[in-house]
């Protein structure tokens, strides 16, 4: 991912020159959406906190969550082409299975970047087909080959990469057991980080999220599979000193209710103290109307794209806070896009 535009505690005032996110935007997903009208949004009120049961998870969550960031980081650096790509795939379809929950492979090769790329995706069913995404990328960043040369060492990407995985893996179960209102859908993407350090507008990364929002509106148009209702995204969810910053892209209320999960589980102090926009695998979601947040620690973080981002720097316990945020904020999600619920 990449930062788009730093805004720190926007004032409310600027609100008419920002404008809000697809405000005027398409709420149907089976439109091309030539030109992305997604704005950047001014940062949410922290005093109007919508309240939610926070709901725990068992002590032991984050320390199972690790043993899977260990596992993910030993195959080294995990990039299309590389052993360390095939091993964390079949890793993740492995884990799946002996849960006993479907996954399905997306194999493609980009004909521009001649580089083939794979998505993984697993449905736990509920009440109702449609569905809400929980999503991260797999992929680690490409750090060889590069012109210049600070931007070839050695990555394995234990945090930007293997922390989300994790947290997905170990909440399968947890979702499995759980009354869920709509289907909830584990989406692994492929291709998230960018090929070279130039950005390009992104043109050159989020893959795996592009690819899987078209297939899913070539579904929609031919009535083979439910709409995608909401989507939370993770990203880097377990550094040591961590802090999930308010993503400004994401979409006003599911910032609110990611908000207000923090205080219901006492981690305000790690969530939203300070607000950046980034171009992360959320986007193309916003893009064609459906409500997403990125939960991501890219504000000031120190490790990322660098050698350091490595188990050493990382924590079980930020795993854990962020896995019971998400799992608070489901009810609310569910209320607000199944239930039609007036949050105030």
């Amino acid at each position: 991912m990449r930062t788009s535009l730093v805004v720190i505690w926007v004032l409310a005032g600027l609100g008419a020159c920002l404008g809000v996110a697809v405000a005027t935007q398409s709420q149907d997903p089976t439109k091309d959406q030539e030109a992305p009208l997604v704005r950047i949004n001014v940062s949410i009120r922290k005093d109007q906190v919508i309240p939610l049961e926070a709901q725990k998870l068992p002590a032991d969550f984050g320390a199972k969550s690790f043993l899977h960031v260990k596992s993910l980081v030993a195959f080294g650096p995990r990039y299309s082409g590389k052993p360390g790509w095939s091993k964390q795939l079949d890793y993740i379809e492995a884990h799946l299975k002996k849960l006993g929950i479907a996954s399905k492979r997306d194999t493609w090769t980009d004909r521009r970047e001649l580089m083939t790329f794979t998505n993984i995706s697993a449905t736990i069913p509920g009440k109702r087909k449609e569905r809400i995404l929980l999503a991260c990328h797999h992929d680690t960043k490409c750090t060889t080959g590069h012109p210049d040369k600070k931007h070839n060492f050695h990555f394995v990407g234990a945090n930007d990469g293997a922390s989300a995985v994790a947290l997905l893996l170990e909440l399968a179960p947890i979702l499995q057991k759980r009354s869920n209102e709509a289907t909830i859908e584990l989406v692994f993407f492929d291709g998230e980080e960018s090929l070279d350090w130039n950005w390009n507008e992104a043109a050159r990364a989020l893959f795996g999220s592009k690819r899987y929002l078209k297939r899913h509106r070539d579904a929609l148009l031919l009535g083979e599979e439910p709409r995608i209702e909401a989507m939370v995204l993770l990203d880097m969810v377990g550094r040591d000193d961590l802090h999930i910053q308010e993503e400004l892209y994401s979409t006003d209320l599911m910032r609110r209710i990611c908000w207000s999960a923090a205080v219901a589980t006492k981690n305000q102090k790690h969530f939203f103290v300070r607000a950046e926009a980034a171009a992360d695998d959320h986007k193309p979601f916003l893009d064609v109307g459906i409500p997403a947040v990125d939960l991501i620690d890219l504000n000031g973080n120190p490790t990322w794209h660098t050698p350091y981002d490595t188990i050493e720097r990382m924590s079980p316990d930020s795993i854990q806070k962020v896995a019971e945020v998400v799992l608070t904020m489901l009810p609310a999600i569910e209320q607000a896009y199944f239930k039609k619920a007036n949050f105030k």
